[in-house]
C-alpha cells in the first residue's frame, strides 16, 4: 500500500510560474538580455533555476557567475512570494492525509523559496521532510531528488505516490521507482504525461479511494 505522498511545489501545490517568469526577466533585462518572453521562459518550467542561469550566461556572454546571476533572480522572487497563490485542491488533499500518510516536499526551487511559500500559507507543519533544488547533486528529471526523499522518510520509492505538474519532473519521480498523478497547469498542459499513472485537473480530485486504487493496480 501507498505510505507516503511526495509533492512538487512549483505548478502543483502554489501557482508560482508566472512570478518565476517575472523574476527572470527582470533578472535577464538587468544583466543585458534584449528581452526574455514568456514563451522563452516555458521551456524550462520542470527544471531549475541553475539551467536558466547557465543557458543565458553561455547564450548571451553575460558577465556573472552562475551563482551571483541565481541570487539577483531570487532577490526579486522573495518579494514578489506573498502574491502565490495555492493552486485548487493543493489545502484540502494535504488536511485529508496528512497524520494518515507521510507528506514531504520534493522541488526545483531552493529550500528558502520553499519555505518562505510553505510558512506563508502556514503548510510547513505538513511537511517533515522538505528538499529543495540547492539540497542535491541533480535536478530533474534526474530521480535523485525524489529517492532522497524517501529515504529520508523511511519509505520504499515503490510505496511513495508522487505529484507532478511538468514532465521533467514526472519522468524524475518514475525513474525514482514511484508512482505519479500528474497535475497539468495552464504552462505545462502540453507536457508530455504518458508515463503517468493518472492525470487529474486539480488536487481536489484525489481522495483515499484514489489512493488506494493506486495502490493496488501497482500491486504494492
Amino acid at each position: 500500500m501507498i505510505q507516503a505522498l511526495i509533492f512538487d511545489l512549483d505548478g502543483t501545490l502554489a501557482n508560482t510560474e508566472k512570478l518565476h517568469f517575472k523574476a527572470w526577466r527582470e533578472a535577464l533585462l538587468q544583466n543585458g538580455v534584449g528581452e526574455f518572453f514568456l514563451e522563452d521562459f516555458l521551456r524550462y518550467v520542470g527544471t531549475s533555476n541553475e539551467k536558466v542561469a547557465n543557458d543565458y550566461i553561455q547564450s548571451d556572454g553575460l558577465k556573472k557567475s552562475q551563482k551571483e546571476l541565481i541570487i539577483e533572480k531570487q532577490t526579486l522572487y522573495m518579494n514578489l512570494i506573498p502574491e502565490v497563490e495555492l493552486y485548487t485542491g493543493a489545502r484540502e488533499i494535504l488536511e485529508r492525509f496528512h497524520g494518515k500518510l507521510s507528506l514531504a516536499v520534493a522541488s526545483s526551487s531552493h529550500e528558502k523559496e520553499v519555505r518562505a511559500i510553505l510558512e506563508t500559507h502556514d503548510l510547513i507543519s505538513y511537511f517533515p521532510v522538505i528538499l529543495g533544488g540547492d539540497m542535491v547533486q541533480k535536478r530533474k528529471p534526474d530521480p535523485e531528488i525524489y529517492v532522497t526523499s524517501a529515504g529520508l522518510l523511511g519509505v520504499e520509492p515503490r510505496k511513495c505516490l508522487a505529484f507532478e505538474d511538468s514532465s521533467p519532473g514526472l519522468n524524475a519521480a518514475k525513474n525514482a521507482g514511484m508512482i505519479a498523478i500528474a497535475v497539468p497547469n495552464e504552462f505545462t498542459k502540453e507536457h508530455d504525461f504518458t508515463g503517468a499513472d493518472s492525470i487529474v485537473d486539480n488536487l481536489a480530485k484525489v481522495d483515499v479511494q484514489c489512493v488506494e486504487r493506486l495502490g493496488t493496480l501497482k500491486n504494492l
